[in-house]
């Protein structure tokens, strides 16, 4: 453990607390604490969706791939990219349209009654709490820098994330992603470049791949199709209706800004994705026996930086995990207090009843996501369960439902069952058709399934999604 660094981590960890200890002020209700009072504008929501993937499964996730295939390990980052943009072009301006404040919130008001609302929320929680707990274990990784176990790390990463959020909610996510991106971007660069050189070059890099197996390692294919579009079609089917993704649409102070804001996070995505690529492989010519639960990210920094610049890198990372993990921890928050609480009239008509127990709900979670993050250690593994489980059940009657009149809640309700259990027979390969991603299937079966059902159950023309706010639903 180096003592500078470690210092510069706890000085770091300080002031983003002490932010978001000064931003507590404005958390004064329920909307203030999920969705920022939605007042935040296009660079803020760009921000903090890109904070989303730059914090852990982007950065951490993606260089730890490329430690073992090489270019291959992007597939995740383009499936970032190709999400967002979509969300810009087609989704987020009609979605924020409406006052929503979850996606099954916009789904009963598409498709009428609780039944769709509540199933959609109970697979978008599910989903939450094992992207949450990737983000632990992103966390856990991180925090090996202060000479801490992965175990450890993970029990103090949840620790800080669960203190974070409750303190300060989607307002202290906003402010202090916009100063971890910044330090992230610039920091990474540095160490890329630094290690590339390092390492000797691109040449000696590619060397060292393919003398242990790994023909054209600057190849995003070199794993095949199968690898890459199962890594990417998650991701891009989760951006599309993924409740954390869609927190920061609803918390945008307009629509424009929301679509905005998505298509620059989606371009600068784009711009970045090789950069902690090109980071994983220099470590594993720097670092042939690293060992897994100690971070490549953390392991090049604490090599190839100044004391002063590797603490406040490192410190960026961590703290930006945890503002990620806080988001999740908000979205999943959002789900079970607007989805499910507000039904129960004593906590609907209490603000001040709404802002506790969203509380007590954020401890909650995080603890369950925490022994969830021990039991299941990788970190892109757990994240593309989640997306592909919520994903393939809520992305047909979604996308359905946003675009079309065709098809009713019976249509929308058995379309998600089938689409997520299908999923799941995949993911545990109970299920399988060649190739083929398990996301396909689930979502072409989820398809055909709607189809039918809106046929046989005479629901091939309804009404558009209302813009009514969550109070008229509950009406």
């Amino acid at each position: 453990m180096n003592l500078g660094i470690t210092a510069m981590i706890v000085a770091y960890l300080l002031v983003m607390f002490a932010i978001a200890a000064w931003l507590r002020k404005r958390v004064k209700n329920d909307t203030d604490y999920l969705l920022a009072g939605r007042k935040m504008g296009p660079v803020l929501i760009a921000v903090m969706l890109l904070a989303t993937n730059f914090g852990g499964a982007f950065v951490l996730g993606t260089s730890q791939d490329a430690y073992s295939v090489g270019f291959a390990a992007i597939s995740f980052a383009m499936g970032i990219f190709v999400g967002l943009i979509f969300l810009a072009f087609f989704v987020a301006k009609r979605v924020r349209s409406g006052d929503f404040v979850t996606v099954p919130d916009f789904l009963q008001s598409r498709f009428g009654g609780p039944a769709v609302r509540m199933f959609a929320s109970a697979l978008s929680i599910l989903a939450l709490a094992g992207i949450l707990a990737g983000q632990v274990g992103a966390a856990a990784s991180s925090l090996t820098a202060l000479g801490l176990s992965h175990n450890w790390g993970a029990v103090v990463g949840i620790v800080l994330i669960i203190a974070f959020t409750v303190l300060s909610g989607m307002w202290g996510v906003a402010i202090t992603d916009f100063i971890q991106f910044i330090v992230i971007v610039a920091g990474l660069l540095l160490v890329t470049v630094i290690a590339v050189d390092a390492a000797g070059g691109l040449a000696a890099i590619s060397d060292t791949f393919v003398s242990s197996g790994v023909s054209q390692p600057f190849n995003p294919l070199n794993q095949g199709w199968s690898f890459f579009l199962g890594a990417a079609l998650p991701v891009i089917v989760h951006k599309l209706v993924g409740q954390d993704v869609m927190q920061r649409v609803f918390s945008a102070r307009s629509a424009r800004a929301a679509a905005t804001g998505a298509g620059i996070a989606g371009v600068l995505t784009a711009l970045f994705a090789v950069v902690p690529a090109l980071a994983g492989m220099a470590a594993r010519d720097l670092f042939p026996n690293l060992d897994p639960t100690v971070g490549v990210v953390p392991a090049l920094i604490s090599n190839v930086l100044p004391v002063w610049a590797a603490g406040i890198l490192m410190a960026a990372i961590i703290s930006a995990v945890i503002s990620t993990a806080d988001a999740l921890l908000l979205a999943a928050v959002s789900n079970i207090s607007n989805d499910f609480l507000l039904y129960v009239p004593s906590i609907r008509n209490n603000p001040q009843r709404q802002l506790l127990w969203s509380r007590i709900l954020t401890i909650g979670l995080g603890l369950l996501a925490l022994g969830f993050s021990l039991l299941v250690p990788g970190i892109i593994e757990v994240l593309t369960i989640a997306f592909t489980m919520y994903g393939s059940g809520v992305f047909v009657p979604f996308i359905f439902g946003l675009f079309t009149r065709f098809g009713g809640r019976v249509a929308a309700f058995v379309s998600m069952a089938v689409g997520a259990i299908v999923a799941l027979l995949g993911l545990t390969g109970v299920v399988s058709v060649g190739v083929l991603p398990p996301v396909i299937v689930a979502v072409g079966l989820s398809i055909t399934t709607y189809v039918v059902v809106a046929f046989v159950a005479k629901e091939t023309s309804v009404p558009r999604p209302s813009v009514r706010s969550m109070e008229t639903n509950d009406a």
